[in-house]
């Protein structure tokens, strides 16, 4: 599957999600269940979402993940036990949009990891993440969903990275 990849500008976010560890194998049906949770306690609060879901992936093992699940909002939270508000980073990322069943858009974060290889684009630290343009809790698991896998960057331009390795040293 070929992916159209570029780097784009996101603001930073207020958040509200629950983060959970799951094992890679339940990560759609996780990533539903606490899409659930987190709307149905903005819901009880009467705070509306501003804008698509998302999950973040702290970190990916071969059999454990590490990941929060939420939406962004424009007001701050209290939270609860399980529902906490936070902030994504904003800046300048890697995007593939993906089209496809959600179980399977790892084939879109290794696009994104490859391409960033191939084009000398650095990883800035911060976590991986999707994006979800289908609301993942109105379409079967095993349906097309469209999605981006989010990647932030340290990116330089062509013309920065000549003043580089032109400056004196």
């Amino acid at each position: 599957m070929d992916f159209e990849i570029n780097i784009q500008e996101f603001k930073t976010q207020k958040t509200a999600g629950v983060r959970a560890k799951t094992t890679l194998d339940k990560v759609p049906a996780k990533v539903i269940q606490l899409l659930h949770e987190t709307n149905d306690y903005l819901d009880s609060i009467g705070v509306r979402a501003a804008g698509n879901p998302f999950s973040i992936y702290y970190e990916v093992g071969s059999f454990l993940v590490d990941l929060e699940v939420g939406y962004p909002i424009l007001e701050d939270i209290v939270g609860n036990d399980r529902v906490k508000q936070n902030v994504i980073d904003g800046g300048k990322c890697a995007v593939a949009n993906y089209v496809g069943p959600h179980k399977d858009i790892a084939n879109a974060h290794r696009a994104v990891h490859s391409w960033m290889h191939d084009h000398d684009i650095k990883a800035s630290g911060q976590p991986a993440r999707e994006i979800f343009i289908t609301d993942l809790r109105e379409v079967d698991p095993d349906s097309d969903c469209t999605a981006q896998s989010v990647w932030p960057v340290i990116h330089e331009s062509r013309a920065e990275k000549r003043r580089q390795k032109k400056a004196p040293k």
